[in-house]
């Protein structure tokens, strides 16, 4: 009676841990899928802060063209020199403001899918972790299981005589003398 309920406990106790173990890897992926979400909605947001500030800019940008044309014609002149050279120059750091202001955006959006897929992989790792340690568990307890039924189950005459030790001459009516 005592071998079942030994067997018995280091079974449920094997079965429980995996239990937990499969558990926490559950509560792992769903922290991880939430972290990976906020890290998308992070990079999403500044991905929208700079598509603002690229339109704010070519705003900027139109409305500087116009007051340089109107500056120019203003004084008579054409857009030729001294005064096309400008123009050119001023619409060149524009598009380089605007080239850069595309490059963070990718860069934000690169950097936001990044981290979010190395949240989701380190929450994987975690989780495959804790479901070897749960099958780990489980193999303990039916193992354990095994071991205490075999122990206390086992008859009493095979496990106290040697059969190496024992003296079978006797029994068969030998003696200990070699016949050559």
């Amino acid at each position: 009676m005592l071998s079942y309920l030994m067997a018995g406990a280091s079974l449920a106790q094997g079965i429980m841990g995996n239990r937990a173990a499969n558990k926490q890897a559950k509560r792992a992926r769903q922290i991880s899928e939430y972290n990976a979400k906020v890290a998308q909605i992070q990079s999403e947001a500044k991905q929208a802060s700079i598509d603002f500030q690229s339109r704010q800019l070519v705003k900027q940008q139109r409305e500087a063209k116009a007051q340089q044309r109107m500056s120019i014609a203003a004084r008579g002149g054409l857009e030729t020199g001294t005064d096309l050279l400008s123009l050119i120059e001023s619409a060149k750091n524009m598009q380089l403001d605007l080239l850069e202001l595309e490059r963070q955006e990718d860069i934000a959006r690169i950097s936001g899918e990044t981290q979010a897929q190395q949240i989701r992989m380190g929450a994987e790792a975690q989780s495959s972790a804790l479901k070897a340690q749960g099958q780990q568990a489980l193999l303990r307890g039916v193992t354990g299981a095994i071991l205490n039924y075999q122990k206390y189950s086992v008859p009493k005459t095979l496990t106290t005589n040697n059969f190496l030790t024992m003296n079978t001459r006797n029994k068969f009516g030998l003696s200990g003398d070699m016949v050559t």
